[in-house]
């Protein structure tokens, strides 16, 4: 007895995902990640996720999206204009407006994200000698401000 077509069934099974961790181990091991285990909106300079706009949020959101697709590496040499996309300060920044949280480890590597003209996502990654000896995960960004209006690194053109 010959079955009729099923389409519903054929959908389904036509939808069903077929890639495997092992097929995409690489993106789980070297693509950026981020934090917000370390967000901190109490500063003056700095903001909560309630003080941005939704489309704010939006864009915030898909450039988090977008910056995943890569590795830490990758961004650090990837430019907008003449600024680099990812800039790693390493120590935090003597000239901000924004101050060092008790809560942060003395011994990570500050950084920020430019998002766009003065937007930048603040924050600090772990260093290589670190990540090694704690078997912590490398490519992860710790997002700790959000700084809408260029004052974690203040320079003259800011």
């Amino acid at each position: 007895m010959k079955r009729s077509p099923n389409p519903a069934k054929e959908s389904f099974l036509n939808n069903l995902p077929t890639i495997s961790i092992d097929a995409h181990a690489h993106h789980f091991s070297d693509s950026l990640s981020f934090s917000l285990r370390y967000f901190e909106s109490s500063q003056p300079a700095g903001q909560d996720f309630d003080a941005w706009s939704h489309p704010q949020l939006v864009k915030l959101l898909n450039k988090l999206k977008f910056y995943c697709a890569n590795t830490v590496e990758h961004w650090k040499h990837e430019r907008a204009g003449r600024l680099a996309i990812l800039e790693v300060y390493n120590d935090f920044p003597r000239n901000s407006g924004f101050t060092h949280p008790k809560f942060v480890p003395v011994d990570v590597l500050w950084a920020r994200f430019r998002l766009e003209q003065s937007v930048r996502l603040c924050g600090f990654l772990l260093p290589d000698d670190k990540v090694a000896q704690h078997g912590l995960r490398k490519n992860v960004f710790y997002i700790v401000f959000l700084d809408l209006n260029h004052k974690f690194y203040i320079t003259e053109d800011s």
